[in-house]
């Protein structure tokens, strides 16, 4: 496996070169190209991918110049630029230049605007501002205990608290509650897991951490006859799909791991023990079309699927996760070798390689390589704090 993984991360490497990504977003533009970079040349040890990474932060600071974002939010904007400037300290020096009092005031600004909204969500909403503001040094950890005390008093005044994370979509006719990492509120969870862990008003994130576990294990469903433990999406007339998606962004596998990651940081161990249950039984779903992996990309492909179980074998060395991960590199691999040598057309078609633009993190290739490195050297998984899986 890890011959043939080396192969694929030589063929990942062209097809960044080959097409000219000069978006700036973390998700889909250079940010997520940089790190790709830093971390092959640190598993690997040839210079060349490092020389790389300078290239495209070279090109990346030349785009920032004439293209700068509007948005401040995560996935689109500066809150996710800003995130990687300081992630990338681990490889070389380099100032973050929104690191300033000045930025910060917007930063919170924006963020109170969209809690305001009620857009509590990770990738564009007031979750994604508070994880890049959470990772600088400079912030001040009274105003983001502060944005935790409105949040906390706005929930609990409501006579059912956890309406706090209904919302109203152009799918759903009435408003609903998104249990995903990506959009819902598990991503919400995750910061808060952190906030948690840095002592950030510790008695009022427990609050909202414990209100919406209890909520979620209130909805847990028949895993025997429904193949998952809990639902995607909450609400009056939502329809459940008899399928369920095992991926990062919505359905058990990314809901699970933030879950354990807050019995850690709460020292909860019954919780503790009754997730990683759930969590093994996730290891045998391994049916495609039943777990809906129709790509090998990150946010909800079978790398994605992958790398979380590598994630919490190397945080529990339990072997079941272990095999899981095994299973799904095993199933990446075979998807990629199923393709022919030239590129394909179809973005989600098993076996093959997507089109040559598909150079982004979320879903291209940059996620797909850096999945593949955590099956090469487990010591470099840091940068999956991008979809807060660590």
């Amino acid at each position: 496996m890890r011959e043939k993984i080396h192969q694929h991360l030589q063929s990942i490497d062209f097809f960044i070169q080959s097409y000219q990504n000069d978006s700036v977003t973390i998700n889909g533009g250079l940010p997520g190209i940089i790190i790709f970079y830093f971390q092959l040349h640190q598993v690997t040890k040839d210079e060349q991918h490092y020389d790389k990474a300078i290239h495209f932060l070279e090109i990346l600071y030349d785009k920032l110049e004439t293209e700068m974002p509007t948005s401040y939010l995560y996935s689109e904007g500066l809150g996710g630029i800003g995130w990687f400037l300081n992630y990338i300290q681990n490889f070389i020096t380099i100032d973050n230049a929104f690191d300033t009092p000045e930025y910060d005031t917007m930063f919170f600004h924006v963020a109170t605007s969209e809690f305001k909204r009620g857009n509590y969500e990770f990738l564009n909403g007031f979750s994604g501002i508070l994880l890049y503001l959470l990772n600088k040094k400079s912030t001040d950890t009274s105003l983001l205990s502060a944005f935790i005390d409105r949040i906390h008093t706005e929930i609990f005044q409501l006579d059912t608290p956890i309406s706090f994370f209904e919302r109203s979509d152009a799918q759903h006719e009435f408003p609903s509650i998104n249990l995903g990492v990506s959009h819902g509120m598990y991503g919400f969870i995750a910061v808060l897991n952190k906030l948690y862990t840095k002592r950030i008003n510790c008695v009022k994130c427990e609050a909202m951490i414990r209100l919406v576990i209890d909520f979620t294990f209130s909805h847990q469903k028949d895993y025997i006859t429904q193949g998952t433990f809990f639902p995607n999406r909450i609400g009056k007339g939502i329809t459940e799909s008899i399928h369920s998606r095992l991926a990062w962004c919505y359905g058990d596998l990314g809901i699970l791991t933030v879950l354990l990651n807050s019995s850690t940081v709460l020292k909860d161990t019954k919780l503790q023990e009754v997730v990683i249950e759930l969590l093994i039984c996730t290891t045998h779903r391994k049916d495609l079309q039943t777990t809906m992996m129709n790509d090998v990309w990150i946010c909800h492909g079978t790398s994605g699927a992958a790398h979380i179980f590598q994630r919490l074998y190397q945080k529990t060395q339990i072997d079941d996760f272990k095999f899981a991960s095994n299973y799904w590199y095993l199933k990446t691999l075979a998807q990629l070798e199923r393709s022919s040598p030239q590129i394909q057309q179809n973005p989600t078609r098993l076996g093959g390689y997507a089109r040559r633009d598909m150079t982004g993190f979320l879903n291209g290739y940059t996620g797909l390589g850096l999945s593949l490195l955590s099956a090469l050297q487990t010591d470099f998984m840091d940068w999956d704090e991008m979809i807060l899986m660590s």
